[in-house]
């Protein structure tokens, strides 16, 4: 992971989100990118900014430039931290830059994504029994339309080592290359991989077939103990997947993002991004 792009808000979560950045990056000799998008216009109703904003209100000249220049205060002194930490700690070859522009958070991260071209973002997320910010909902957005991995930190959460990731399957046909990259990413950590289906219906036949598939597919990682493959069946979803990455110790969980039809929106039995964001721990989402 050469780029990793870590979007801002200057929160208590900040600190931590960037830690976890940096934990990776200095497995990789990665270049962190920060990022911040500040408000610098009238908010629409379906923007990602907080809704407290009074979009009918036109705001003077004067506040848009006290904004930028607080925002670029924060941004700075915020590289100039992890720099003196890299420094302190004698970390090789991590480089610490930014990216300061006024937008909506959730389109200015996705079109920095097309010129930047990041190997993962690390954002913050509101994560379980959290009342909600800001970067908690963007984030799950930037899931939905990041042509790149995202990894969304709790708020509750501290890095604690990555050992091990669950992989949520619903058996798309993108999964073993999804893995395939999960080994990639983390080649420099000694990771093992769950992959999981959680199995909501009665008959689990053709699940045991599906399975029974990937598990000939990485054949070899399987009988290196590397991926272990496991079919839950289960009612209450998020009871049973925090229940899971409790008892497995998992560090990530890993999942193909995707826009769910109008079809699919009927039917109860799906997993859904809700129910892994309530587990948590880290999310990793691939775009669908």
């Amino acid at each position: 992971m050469e780029k990793i792009l870590v979007p801002v808000d200057f929160s208590e979560h900040t600190d931590k989100t960037c830690q976890y950045a940096l934990e990776i990056a200095k497995r990789f000799n990665s270049e962190i990118r920060l990022f911040h998008s500040y408000f610098d216009q009238v908010i629409v109703s379906d923007s990602s900014f907080p809704t407290g904003i009074d979009t009918n209100t036109m705001m003077n000249e004067q506040l848009l430039i006290d904004i930028e220049k607080r925002a670029k205060l924060d941004i700075q002194e915020l590289q100039s931290k992890l720099i003196d930490q890299v420094k302190h700690e004698k970390i090789k070859d991590v480089k610490i830059v930014y990216t300061l522009v006024g937008g909506d958070p959730e389109n200015e991260i996705v079109s920095l994504c097309d010129e930047y071209k990041p190997d993962i973002i690390i954002m913050g997320s509101s994560g379980k029994g959290n009342k909600g910010i800001l970067m908690g909902s963007v984030s799950k957005k930037v899931m939905n339309n990041a042509k790149v991995p995202v990894l969304a930190i709790p708020e509750t959460y501290s890095y604690s080592g990555i050992n091990k990731i669950m992989y949520a399957t619903e058996f798309n046909e993108s999964d073993s290359d999804i893995i395939k990259k999960l080994l990639k990413m983390f080649s420099s950590f000694d990771i093992k991989i769950n992959c999981v289906h959680l199995n909501l219906d009665d008959d689990r036949t053709v699940d045991n077939e599906m399975m029974a598939n990937m598990k000939r597919i990485f054949a070899e990682e399987n009988k290196n103990g590397i991926i272990h493959f496991e079919i839950i069946d289960c009612d209450k979803v998020a009871t049973e997947i925090e229940n899971y990455v409790i008892n497995n110790q998992i560090n990530i969980i890993a999942f193909l993002s995707q826009k769910r039809n109008i079809f699919q929106k009927l039917f109860k039995n799906i997993v859904t991004k809700k129910h892994l964001f309530e587990a948590g721990v880290p999310l990793l989402a691939f775009h669908g």
